[in-house]
């Protein structure tokens, strides 16, 4: 049996909620601050997480076998926060040879 294509749900004030228990505060700060995420394929990678601030990357993660999109964002969310507070980026995608380190202005 076939169907039809799926009918779009609309997004009203009263489907969009605030998320309960964890936030993505420092997601949230780096795209009030000018910066940006992007989820999706970065290709050959399906599945990257990449966060830059406007001048640098500041994480670049790869999705695990079996990882819930909203675990990716909270993994993403707290590599922000280490690269913030130490300068310290995660690389899962290029495997930097060397530590990389540069200041977060």
């Amino acid at each position: 049996m076939e169907r039809g294509p799926a009918a779009a749900i609309p997004v009203t004030a009263s489907r969009m909620k605030e998320p309960a228990a964890q936030s993505l505060a420092h997601i949230q700060a780096l795209i009030d601050q000018g910066g940006q995420i992007m989820l999706g394929t970065a290709r050959p990678i399906a599945g990257a997480a990449v966060a830059h601030d406007g001048k640098q990357t500041l994480a670049m993660l790869k999705r695990h076998p079996g990882e819930s999109v909203e675990l990716l964002l909270h993994r993403l969310d707290d590599a922000i926060g280490i690269a913030t507070r130490t300068g310290m980026r995660i690389d899962e995608i290029n495997k930097p040879k060397a530590e990389v380190r540069y200041e977060y202005k």
